[in-house]
């Protein structure tokens, strides 16, 4: 079982490694090739360049805030990435309105969460805490019932965390709303940040911003997840271990 346990982390730990440095190094390729991207798929920066001086030139703002906020809402129950609605800001909006605007509209997005983790429970992720081979997890992220404040800006830094379930965990935990909201949105801003300035670009995708930027998330993402599996399989083991010798002293008890 331990070495079972060990192969499986260490062939995830391996295809994380081998997707991110795949994809990093396909985007490196076209870093370096980017002026001769540039000239061959001039057609398609001219008419993105057109675009976005025609949603410049829009003199219909106001609706498009509205149908940005109803997505926020949307995303309150439908799985719509986070990311694209930050980089549907960027697109609309100039840089610092739509951080602005973000900000504002993903703590509207944790409010919710956290007012329906208070109400009807911390669902799937508390569902997942019961588990018992992770409630060492559990253990860790209640923290002595109260809630993990490291945790909780760990969870909004993370791509590969659904942000949904975290913060209905911690509404069912009645953790404090004014730390839960001020940790849950200074964790999430350099993410925030780094989407919404993918959108202030996407209408020149073969520029030098846009793909260190896109190089930026796909490396974060990747040593992110894989800080985490290695995490689990050191404390899934430790936690096997400790359930084997708890299981041989019962044992001798009951001989003795």
């Amino acid at each position: 079982m331990k070495r079972s346990k060990r192969h499986q982390t260490n062939l995830i730990s391996f295809i994380i490694i081998l997707i991110t440095v795949a994809i990093l190094v396909l985007l490196a390729i076209c870093l370096y090739k980017q002026p001769s991207l540039a000239v061959r798929f001039e057609a398609v920066i001219k008419w993105l360049s057109k675009l976005e001086h025609a949603v410049a030139d829009l003199d219909t703002h106001i609706e498009i805030l509205i149908c940005l906020f109803a997505l926020y809402i949307a995303k309150c129950q439908l799985p719509i990435p986070m990311g694209v609605l930050c980089l549907i800001s960027g697109m609309v909006f100039s840089l610092p309105n739509a951080i602005i605007l973000n900000v504002a509209f993903l703590a509207f997005f944790f409010i919710v969460k956290y007012i329906e983790g208070h109400w009807i429970g911390g669902g799937w992720a508390m569902m997942i805490l019961n588990i018992r081979k992770i409630r060492f997890l559990k253990q860790w992220v209640m923290f002595r019932g109260s809630g993990n404040p490291y945790i909780l800006v760990v969870s909004r830094l993370v791509p590969s965390i659904p942000l949904g379930m975290i913060s209905k965990l911690y509404g069912s935990m009645n953790y404090d709303f004014i730390y839960y909201l001020v940790l849950s949105v200074l964790g999430f801003m350099p993410r925030l940040y780094i989407y919404t300035r993918i959108g202030s670009v996407l209408y020149n995708p073969f520029s030098k911003e846009f793909i260190v930027l896109i190089m930026i998330i796909v490396a974060f993402t990747g040593i992110t997840s894989l800080v985490f599996n290695i995490f689990y399989g050191i404390r899934s083991r430790q936690m096997n271990q400790s359930l084997l010798l708890y299981s041989q002293k019962q044992k001798y008890k009951i001989v003795l």
